[in-house]
């Protein structure tokens, strides 16, 4: 075995370990807790082992109210799929009050705008679901990501133009969904 082939040998062993730690580097374990650690059963437990961790939990908006300095926002909770959206179509997990440090617009948070929250759990605040007792686990609100509500379900026509090297040129028209 030459030089320059042993050269080569080793820069691709090198580059194989040089990505196993860039891609090691990159992944995340994240402190957001997505686990079976719903709000129905906080509400339940009032388990104050899990005050300070954080979870992101999703729903529906059902509520906003602006106090002095924070809003509080009430949502039910549903299941997230792998973007981390709610599933409105879901079995409802709980309600859940997301403590925003400031001023939300109820006009951009409406009734049944879809939300997905992280954020530390705060503690419970009692209120009332009607005429029945509730202990709602409160979330600091560190990210409030709104969702679309509707899904396209329209298709999209689009027209595209491409062009190629030398004398080829190319015209497509795609759908979407």
């Amino acid at each position: 075995m030459g030089l320059p082939v042993l050269v080569v040998k080793m820069k691709l062993v090198l580059s194989g370990l040089l990505m196993a730690v860039f891609l090691n580097a990159c992944t995340t374990t994240g402190s957001t807790s997505v686990s079976a650690v719903t709000p129905k059963r906080l509400s339940q437990s009032m388990d104050q082992n899990f005050k300070g961790q954080d979870f992101t939990w999703g729903g529906s908006v059902l509520s906003v109210k602006n106090l002095a300095d924070h809003s509080l926002v009430e949502v039910m909770t549903y299941p997230l799929d792998s973007h981390g959206r709610p599933d409105a179509g879901g079995t409802p997990l709980g309600r859940f009050l997301a403590d925003y440090p400031g001023f939300l617009e109820p006009l951009e948070f409406p009734g049944g705008q879809l939300v997905t929250v992280t954020g530390a759990l705060l503690g419970y605040k009692d209120g009332k679901v009607g005429e029945a007792d509730y202990h709602y686990p409160v979330l600091r609100a560190d990210q409030i990501k709104r969702w679309e509500n509707q899904r396209h379900t329209k298709p999209r026509v689009s027209v595209g133009f491409g062009f190629g090297s030398g004398r080829h040129s190319n015209i497509g028209i795609g759908v979407g969904f």
